[in-house]
């Protein structure tokens, strides 16, 4: 083992950083609409056709 003079010194971490709940509720509710949207778009218009490679 190599001694280099820092044996006796304790790692210090930061404080955790936290956030509000409700913000965390608020952009996973986000998140989900935004999925909710999308399906929407792709499934009720027809732009899942328009760009769809024919063969």
């Amino acid at each position: 083992m190599i001694h280099n003079g820092f044996n006796n010194r304790q790692i210090e971490f930061p404080e955790k950083q936290t956030h509000v709940k409700s913000f965390e509720l608020a952009m996973l509710a986000i998140s989900i609409a935004c999925v909710i949207l999308v399906v929407i778009i792709v499934l009720f218009t027809n732009i899942g056709n328009e760009f769809r490679p024919t063969v």
